[in-house]
């Protein structure tokens, strides 16, 4: 498919200088918050699996649908990035790309799940693309300081990098498991995931002449990587009887590992071993109050064993019926804000967070 999913330029609704959340996880505009948050369990199960148990009837989901740019704005990345049997860029074209975004780090990363929900199970497609252009020191001072390509340094080089993740799909059910104390439910995501991989480098030669660049040696000469693999996600959701008005949740992602792991090498050509879907421990804390508020706190990647640890509180008010105000603060990303109608989302951040069950270790 070529130029990055058309369906993405319908989502693009505000200035294109920001990160977007449109029709995806309310999640998005409370700071990603809402691991423990009931209110809407047909979206919230994309990020927590137990709260599927809370789904009643037949329902359409559509949940983590998001689009975040980092350095170049987005609208360009757009028309210059492209998928080709799994590659982010056209090897052929691939080292005029990095010259024109030799200035900074860039980064796209997209990310969307879309289900179908009959009472505490679901079968769902989904995935998450992260694609990096990333120019070493001397590249970026002569792009921000000359730009004349004849006076491109000698010691320059630039790598593109993407990593591509789909579910085939995920398959998720839970159950609810009363007692006196309250209700705990439990949830299992079984996702059968393929896994791309590809990384281009482009040295001073490649960069003047705007052309191929270099396949890095962990693709042994093809293009792209591509790995098929099983994980498993699991999640708890605890919610007392009486008149409290408080839950706590407990997601495992990657509680079965997918065992997708090799040799790779960074942007510096070093080689380490890559392994981009590890186990994270991530809790989650909602409280609901009668004047229709709505507080969670969440502690992401706890002991940071995948380099996500961060904290991410979210607040939502409910304003008569089908509408809400949302606002929220995640601890690696800053602020953003949110609006609800109906059942159509709509969040606004200069750097989304990534929800929980989309996070890769890249």
């Amino acid at each position: 498919m070529r130029r990055i999913a058309c369906w993405l330029l319908g989502l693009i609704v505000v200035p294109l200088w920001a990160d977007i959340s449109f029709g995806g996880s309310p999640s998005a505009g409370m700071g990603g918050a809402g691991l423990a948050v009931v209110r809407r369990p047909t979206a919230q199960s994309f990020q927590n699996p137990a709260v599927i148990a809370y789904v009643q009837g037949f329902r359409l989901g559509a949940g983590n649908i998001d689009t975040t740019s980092q350095g170049a704005s987005l609208s360009n990345l757009i028309d210059d990035l492209e998928f080709r049997q799994g590659s982010a860029a056209d090897i052929a074209t691939a080292a005029g790309l990095l010259r024109k975004y030799a200035r900074e780090d860039t980064r796209l990363l997209v990310t969307g799940d879309f289900g179908l929900i009959v009472s505490g199970f679901s079968v769902s497609v989904g995935g998450i693309l992260d694609a990096r252009l990333l120019p070493n020191t001397p590249l970026q001072n002569w792009a921000r300081t000359d730009g004349n390509i004849n006076n491109i340094p000698a010691n320059s080089r630039a790598d593109v990098i993407a990593i591509g993740v789909v579910s085939l799909p995920d398959v998720t059910t839970g159950f609810k498991l009363p007692s006196e104390q309250g209700d705990l439910a439990v949830g299992v995501r079984l996702r059968n995931l393929k896994f791309y991989y590809t990384h281009y480098s482009a040295n001073q030669a490649q960069l003047q002449a705007g052309q191929n660049a270099t396949r890095a040696p962990e693709l042994q000469g093809r293009d792209y990587l591509e790995r098929s693999a099983t994980g498993v996600d699991l999640g708890f959701l605890w919610r007392p009887t009486g008149d409290k008005t408080y839950t706590l949740a407990l997601v495992v992602e990657n509680f079965v590992e997918p065992n997708i792991r090799f040799q790779a090498t960074d942007r510096n050509g070093t080689l380490f071993n890559f392994k981009p879907l590890k186990r994270t421990y991530n809790a989650g804390l909602a409280v609901e109050l009668e004047t229709g508020s709505l507080v969670a706190l969440d502690f992401i990647d706890i002991g940071n064993s995948a380099g996500k640890g961060e904290i991410r509180l979210g607040y939502e008010q409910r304003i008569g019926r089908g509408l809400a105000l949302r606002g929220g603060y995640a601890s690696k990303t800053g602020w953003t804000a949110g609006l609800g109608i109906g059942g159509f989302n709509l969040a606004y951040s200069d750097t989304l967070p990534v929800v929980v069950s989309r996070t890769l270790n890249f």
